[in-house]
């Protein structure tokens, strides 16, 4: 493959899953999904906006200084509405039971700071030599905060196995789709540690791949599998009373 193929490969991975978030956003809420997944709905608005930004400040050559604080101040609050998600994902399927939300909530955020410490305690015993740089600092922090998503991603099908919950095609899309978007730098960044892959680009290209594939798959659950959702809800309804039932015994142990 040639550099100018490698270049315009990487414009098109980098800008391509970006803008189907717009259509994955317009489907949404012509299905009235965004008001039964809010914080997605609002990551969906987020993540394009920070893309429009950081592509005008390419466009126009800030200074690199200057492009790495804002992308840094825009992956936390991508970090920060990923949690907020997770734990939408997590009572989606508890309905309108209140009780049991709340004491879902509690343990998500007990889970949340077990992960996060244990995550930067690894994270930053592999990084520590570089931890005297300011920038180097804060892209291990976001690292860390990457890794224990992905563990708090893994809790949440964890509890729906376990229950036996059948998951709705929304929520798994949307985990399918943040599983790639979450554990790709992770991944990526370890396998490049590990196998010395040389340069930035093949891990740039990685995950603008993985970040496509999710966008497509959101786009994929929202428009199609969702349909088939909303035919069978109401001879569902049985099995959604007998699961509020049963977690809310559950929840009473």
């Amino acid at each position: 493959m040639s550099l100018q193929q490698i270049h315009w490969l990487y414009n098109y991975l980098w800008v391509a899953p970006h803008l189907l978030l717009i259509p994955v956003a317009a489907v949404m809420f012509r299905r009235g999904l965004h008001k039964k997944f809010p914080i997605f709905f609002s990551y969906l608005l987020f993540e394009f906006s920070q893309f429009a930004f950081l592509f005008f400040l390419h466009d126009i050559k800030i200074s690199p200084a200057s492009y790495t604080n804002i992308d840094l101040f825009f992956r936390i609050g991508s970090i920060a509405l990923r949690f907020g998600i997770l734990q939408e994902a997590l009572e989606a399927s508890l309905g309108q039971n209140m009780p049991l939300r709340r004491a879902m909530a509690r343990v998500m955020n007990w889970a949340t700071f077990f992960l996060v410490a244990v995550a930067s305690i690894f994270i930053v015993s592999l990084y520590y030599s570089i931890l005297n740089h300011r920038t180097f600092v804060a892209y291990v922090i976001v690292q860390a905060l990457n890794t224990a998503q992905c563990g708090l991603l893994a809790l949440v099908f964890a509890w729906h196995r376990f229950l036996g919950l059948r998951m709705s095609p929304m929520v798994f899309g949307i985990l399918f789709g943040m599983g790639l978007a979450i554990g790709a730098e992770p991944l990526i960044m370890a396998l490049k540690d590990t196998f010395g892959i040389p340069g930035s680009t093949i891990t740039d290209l990685a995950q603008f791949a993985a970040f496509h594939i999710a966008a497509v798959s959101w786009l994929y659950f929202a428009q199609v599998r969702e349909k088939v959702s909303w035919a069978t809800e109401t001879s569902a309804l049985p099995d959604l009373r007998q699961w509020a039932a049963d977690m809310g015994r559950i929840a009473q142990l």
